[in-house]
């Protein structure tokens, strides 16, 4: 999405695996942005421990909530099942947090909320999805694209993007002012395929 936005970036894993811990009592809406902001800081640590120079991260997270409760990804097929069943003929918000770091260590967080309908699934083709392992490694289990492509009945309240992962068009404006303020050292992102650098 970065890259169609055109945005020159490299990709690195924070190597978090967000399904293994507990959140305890945590309001939905922070738990996101918290992500993303853990993410932010592991990329930054591992960068450098292996003397990579600073770079602005921009890293993103994505969770289902369901009355309150955290939906984050199926652990199996039977948990994707139970999941997404549960979020059939009624509503759910998909909130994505980002957190934008600085060369400098600095930080903003954020999040963006949309607000999804899926009306009654369809039977056999519910199956055929659960048997691709579709649902893995997705929050609530699905993908917004894809199953408005298989012809599921999905109504989204809010920016498709957010549900997607990536609030981009709340994100590109503040990107694009990072990556030309006088603040910074140096900007590693590049914006329109030019190097921009700030002293």
């Amino acid at each position: 999405m970065l890259r169609d936005a055109g945005f020159e970036v490299e990709v690195e894993p924070a190597d978090l695996d967000d399904g293994a811990l507990t959140l305890g009592a945590v309001d939905a809406r922070d738990v996101a942005p918290a992500l993303a902001h853990f993410k932010a800081r592991r990329v930054a640590s591992r960068r450098a421990a292996r003397g990579a120079p600073p770079a602005w991260i921009l890293a993103a997270d994505t969770v289902c909530e369901r009355d309150g409760e955290v939906l984050g990804k199926p652990k199996d097929v039977a948990d994707a099942r139970a999941m997404i069943s549960s979020l059939a003929e009624r509503g759910h918000g998909v909130i994505t947090g980002w957190c934008l770091m600085a060369p400098n260590g600095t930080y903003r967080v954020g999040r963006d909320i949309a607000w999804i309908e899926i009306g009654e699934l369809p039977n056999e083709d519910f199956e055929r999805f659960l048997e691709t392992g579709a649902w893995k490694g997705k929050a609530g289990g699905y993908n917004l694209p894809e199953v408005i492509a298989r012809g599921w009945p999905v109504r989204c309240e809010g920016d498709p993007e957010t549900v997607v992962g990536l609030p981009l068009r709340r994100l590109e404006p503040m990107l694009r002012e990072a990556l030309q303020s006088p603040r910074c050292d140096t900007t590693y992102l590049r914006a329109n395929g030019t190097s921009e650098r700030c002293a």
